[in-house]
């Protein structure tokens, strides 16, 4: 019984740790969308949009959106599931 215990302990511990690395990747991720679109902008405005470096951008901007497209619904599902088990444990004391 208590080596079951330490396993489930094991398993949520690394869920959690998971999902933290979970959330920085995203993040982060956020932030260079940001950059990214900025940067866009900045050469849309001095209508550059046919360079090299705006399409470089473009499908970096694509590729980010596509991993945030991915990724933030399952972060979220699983930041729901931590905020459910938080809240029935608060009901119980």
């Amino acid at each position: 019984m208590i080596n079951n215990n330490n396993d489930n302990i094991d398993t949520i511990t690394k869920f959690l740790e998971d999902l933290q690395k979970l959330g920085k990747q995203l993040s982060i991720t956020r932030d260079e969308q940001k950059v990214v679109l900025e940067q866009m902008m900045s050469l849309k405005e001095d209508s550059k949009t046919k360079t090299e470096d705006y399409i470089q951008l473009d499908n970096r901007s694509k590729d980010l959106q596509a991993i945030l497209d991915k990724y933030s619904p399952i972060f979220n599902e699983r930041m729901k599931w931590i905020k459910d088990i938080n809240a029935k444990h608060a009901k119980k004391k």
